[in-house]
């Protein structure tokens, strides 16, 4: 099971995981679904590509990686609210009528009305790196590459904690 958990810890897409564990039991499907996502969520935070508030990127990492059911909420929400592909609205719709069925509807509200923050501080984060003398600057100097880390930073404060 610790090779299928390092193989969905590598997929970014949640909702496709189930389309990775076919022919195998569920008990082997729960084990390996519980060991892999720990590590995706680090991955994904460390890759930053999950937008969540500091605090809780900080308590996350204080509970190895295990998110809380709220925890859970923002993490879908920061999917969503990130995803810039061309199906991201029939993603969305498709997760939703999945969180729903696991989760119930109450749920799927609360992960709804986190993504407009998380949106906001994503296209923050974006006009951070805005052409390319800016992006170049960033990326050559520390003084730059510290500016933006600040201000990235003060992106994700806009996004609730709780």
């Amino acid at each position: 099971m610790e090779e299928l958990a390092k193989i969905l810890s590598n997929i970014d897409e949640l909702e496709t995981w189930k389309s990775h564990v076919q022919g195998y039991s569920k008990s082997e499907v729960a084990s390996a679904y519980k060991m892999a996502q720990p590590l995706w969520v680090k991955r994904m935070v460390s890759d930053n590509k999950l937008f969540l508030h500091p605090d809780v990127i900080d308590q996350l990492k204080a509970q190895n990686w295990q998110p809380s059911d709220v925890q859970n909420k923002m993490i879908w929400a920061s999917l969503l609210g990130s995803d810039e592909g061309s199906e991201s609205k029939k993603r969305m719709y498709k997760v939703k009528d999945s969180l729903i069925n696991k989760y119930g509807r109450d749920w799927w509200e609360d992960v709804y009305t986190r993504i407009k923050p998380i949106y906001a501080a994503k296209e923050r984060i974006k006009k951070i790196h805005s052409g390319p003398a800016v992006s170049a600057f960033i990326s050559n100097t520390f003084i730059g590459s510290e500016a933006a880390s600040e201000e990235r930073n003060r992106a994700l404060r806009m996004i609730p904690k709780s």
